[in-house]
């Protein structure tokens, strides 16, 4: 009798605790992921898209759409290294080509921190930051209506 009470214990803490986890993995989701950002990015037309700061915040939206991106900052941690060696890819930008991208005509969008917003408008004008779509502190953002 006392192992099936202990039995049926431990049955009951593992539903609790699968229901809590999954009801904390429906709360964190929009802050873990960034798959409504990729969504929205897929229904937008076609355009130069920039990651800003490190790779490893919005690399699932290159994984969800399929698209590759420039690195705006984007030189830290363990991407730093292989960025000078000779023939990488040239996608890593400074400030200086950010702004140019983002004055041109060509779409761009650029995907942030919320909390980076006020160092992207010491860079470009508030006013040329077009909010596409937000979630969990992350915002998508063109230089076009």
């Amino acid at each position: 009798m006392k192992g099936r009470r202990a039995f049926v214990a431990i049955a009951v803490m593992m539903a609790v605790f699968f229901h809590a986890s999954r009801l904390a993995v429906i709360k964190f989701d929009p802050y873990l992921g960034s798959r409504p950002l990729a969504q929205a990015l897929l229904k937008s037309a076609a355009g130069q898209l920039i990651l800003n700061g490190e790779y490893y915040s919005f690399s699932s939206v290159l994984f969800y759409t399929g698209r590759t991106a420039l690195l705006l900052n984007g030189r830290v941690n363990n991407l730093e290294y292989g960025s000078y060696a000779p023939g990488s890819p040239p996608v890593f930008i400074g400030d200086a080509q950010f702004a140019e991208l983002w004055s041109k005509r060509e779409r761009s969008y650029v995907l942030t921190d919320a909390d980076d917003l006020s160092r992207l408008t010491r860079i470009v004008s508030l006013a040329s930051l077009h909010k596409v779509a937000e979630s969990g502190g992350k915002l998508l953002l063109a230089n076009q209506p």
